[in-house]
């Protein structure tokens, strides 16, 4: 028996796109699926989820999955989201926060806009409450897995980015309390920490900029979302009913090493040692 076969997920963020095909929620939906499950896919851009919900009805059967188009930053359009996915499928029992931004705007301090800076709390950090908010009674109900998906850009620093790097952070964070505050009622909650990954606008960067992330990565290549999506799957389902609470990085190997390794490797040298 598939190991998700009793399952029904809500996943954020999931959709296809043109150029570049599934996403890492669109990836992580379509592996559910194929594990058993049935998703309620979310995302602002509707004709993509509903591209990726019916490939997958016609893939895996009629009635598998369903696509709600919702902008994370309105609480009462995830009231509605997740009415929908109780009222289509009967109930909630994984909860996958994929969804995020990282607008151009989202520089360095000194010149980020409080626009900016407060719509990417909005969808990165607040929607990953509320969405869990307002699951809560079914998890709590029936048990349950909340994914989170933080980045490394929440262990370390950048020269841009600084809003999507501090909610991943606080991602962290989140996590830590929403598996504390419920792990004895059976929900639990973890977050996944991708690397660069070749997501459709990560497809786009140039060669240049691409090689740069494959040299920091101890990995052959760049994890693409399926890569991220077996480890969805896996935290989603009971064979990991032994962890909550926990950060776990997808990235390659990205952190890994110490920062100066590639360059030591360049130059065909072995690294020195100091005391």
């Amino acid at each position: 028996m598939p190991r998700l076969s009793d399952k029904t997920a809500i996943v954020t963020g999931a959709t296809t796109v043109t150029p570049g095909g599934l996403n890492i929620g669109g990836a992580a939906a379509t592996e559910l699926v194929a594990e058993g499950a049935r998703v309620v896919l979310a995302d602002l851009n509707i004709d993509g989820a509903t591209a990726l919900a019916e490939a997958l009805n016609e893939a895996r059967g009629p009635g598998v999955a369903v696509a709600v188009q919702t902008d994370l930053r309105h609480e009462d359009q995830i009231e509605k989201l997740v009415a929908t996915a109780i009222e289509t499928f009967g109930g909630i029992n994984v909860l996958l926060n994929i969804a995020g931004v990282f607008p151009p705007g989202d520089g360095d301090i000194a010149t980020m806009s409080t626009e900016v800076w407060d719509d990417v709390m909005a969808v990165n950090l607040r929607s990953a409450m509320l969405t869990t908010k307002h699951s809560l009674p079914q998890l709590r109900a029936n048990g349950g897995s909340i994914v989170n998906t933080a980045s490394t850009h929440a262990f370390a620093g950048d020269t841009s980015l600084t809003g999507y790097g501090a909610t991943k952070a606080a991602l962290l964070a989140l996590t830590a309390y929403t598996a504390t505050q419920y792990g004895q009622e059976g929900v639990r909650c973890n977050a996944i920490c991708p690397g660069t990954t070749t997501t459709p606008p990560a497809q786009q960067l140039p060669d240049v900029v691409k090689d740069i992330y494959r040299r920091h990565t101890l990995a052959k290549d760049l994890n693409g979302p399926a890569e991220l999506a077996k480890v969805y799957a896996f935290l989603a389902s009971d064979d990991s009913r032994g962890i909550n609470g926990e950060t776990i990085r997808v990235d390659g190997g990205l952190l890994a090493h110490q920062p100066f390794m590639p360059d030591m490797v360049a130059l065909g040298a072995a690294t020195a040692t100091s005391q």
